[in-house]
């Protein structure tokens, strides 16, 4: 079983893009999105100091978004250092003129469809330049990556601009730099979209560190997580094998001091001891956040990905272990199902609904979209704070982002304790 098994509409970019109305057929999908994409970067500035995470993210993105060849086109001959080797549609060398571009560092010509952005030190432009001389952090390399990788999705389907009118073509993070001397111990809960984002973003952050990293997860891997998980590689040796286990492994590679752990959160479940104090979350479900949160953490940074493409929303938070503040935050409200006007009376429609019980169609509506350039975004929103607080600033904070339009302005503000 492999990816090609999974049936279009469950595929989870298929399956946001059929969602927000733009397009009503899969197969009409499937070929807005088997297009050739190409990354064109300065050869000066494809290096591991500077544009190179970047490269990979975004290349790691493209290629589960989009099934033609993605182009490297940096001076490069092969990939330099990474979490995971890209994939197979991933080639290094000169663009084919047929491709659509994406420049990064440098200003893109006036052509239709072109899209280009820069980063330096801890800001990012989209259809500008950054005036500094500083090389990208990696972080705000993630950031960029996400909001790129997503805007070509968005425009090769066709999914209309947010709030066009509020853009901005300037973001800055508020990233502490420097990371304190001395062992750096860390848990991930939650090993699947957002928590392998965390940990690529992580790979390139903590180059010159080899922190100590206890990685959380009860489920194992399925052929659809290969559309939104940037570290799973093309072969499916992956499938089936629990999720700590595999990622255990593949940790271990990068010289870090891991441990997986096959874990059910439930109510009174608690940090075993021993385990580091500061923790990343990485999950879906607001209850279960709610269970880590009063788990025995010290610290907690999170994330939470929307699952509307018309609206693609990132959420981050970093908190002390206050459990009525994680109820005012995470409760498990009543959410009215998405309407889905647009595929009444259309053969998708007509066809899932046929099934026994319409179990196609709700299965159809129970899939959570997804598109891997949002968890980059949202790893890079939460690792500011996860810096930030190995820096000494530990103060409860709240934020939001909207991927599209590219880019809007983000939302951070302190939280009341």
């Amino acid at each position: 079983m492999n990816e090609s098994s999974v049936p279009l509409h469950e595929n989870r970019i298929i399956n946001g893009v059929l969602k927000t109305g733009v397009m009503v057929e899969p197969q009409v999908v499937k070929a807005a999105l088997a297009r050739d994409v190409a990354i064109i970067v300065s050869p000066e500035r494809a290096n591991s100091s500077d544009l190179w995470p970047c490269i990979w993210a975004l290349a790691a993105v493209l290629e589960r978004q989009f099934t033609g060849t993605v182009s490297i086109d940096c001076g490069l001959e092969q990939a330099l250092p990474a979490p995971t080797p890209l994939g197979a549609r991933c080639a290094f060398g000169t663009a084919p003129k047929t491709a659509r571009r994406i420049f990064i560092g440098a200003e893109a010509p006036n052509e239709t469809d072109t899209l280009w952005g820069d980063v330096r030190g801890n800001c990012l432009g989209c259809d500008r330049l950054v005036a500094s001389a500083d090389p990208a952090h990696p972080v705000s390399c993630f950031a960029l990556a996400g909001y790129l990788g997503f805007a070509a999705l968005a425009r090769a389907v066709g999914i209309p601009p947010y709030r066009e009118s509020f853009r901005t073509d300037y973001l800055h993070l508020p990233l502490a730099f420097a990371i304190p001397p001395g062992p750096l111990n860390l848990s991930v809960i939650g090993l699947g979209h957002l928590g392998q984002a965390y940990l690529a973003l992580l790979y390139f952050v903590f180059q010159n560190i080899a922190p100590t990293v206890v990685l959380i997860d009860r489920d194992s891997f399925e052929p659809p997580n290969r559309a939104t998980q940037i570290l799973l590689e093309d072969p499916f040796c992956w499938n089936g094998v629990p999720k700590h286990e595999y990622l255990e492994r593949l940790v271990q590679q990068w010289g870090w001091h891991v441990r997986g752990r096959g874990t059910t959160l439930e109510w009174g479940w608690r940090r075993p001891t021993g385990d580091p104090t500061l923790t990343l979350l990485g999950l879906d479900d607001l209850d279960v956040r709610r269970m880590a949160i009063a788990a025995g953490y010290e610290w907690i940074i999170d994330a939470g990905l929307g699952a509307s493409f018309l609206q693609p929303r990132i959420s981050w938070h970093a908190l002390p272990p206050d459990s009525s503040l994680a109820r005012s935050l995470f409760t498990a409200r009543h959410q009215a199902q998405q309407r889905l006007d647009a595929l009444e009376g259309t053969p998708l429609k007509q066809e899932l609904s046929k099934t026994p019980g319409e179990c196609g169609w709700l299965t159809f509506q129970s899939i959570t979209a997804a598109a891997p350039s949002m968890g980059l975004a949202g790893a890079a929103f939460a690792i500011t704070e996860l810096l930030n607080s190995l820096a000494g600033h530990r103060a409860p904070v709240s934020g939001r982002a909207c991927l599209w339009s590219t880019m809007l302005p983000t939302y951070r503000e302190p939280l009341a304790v």
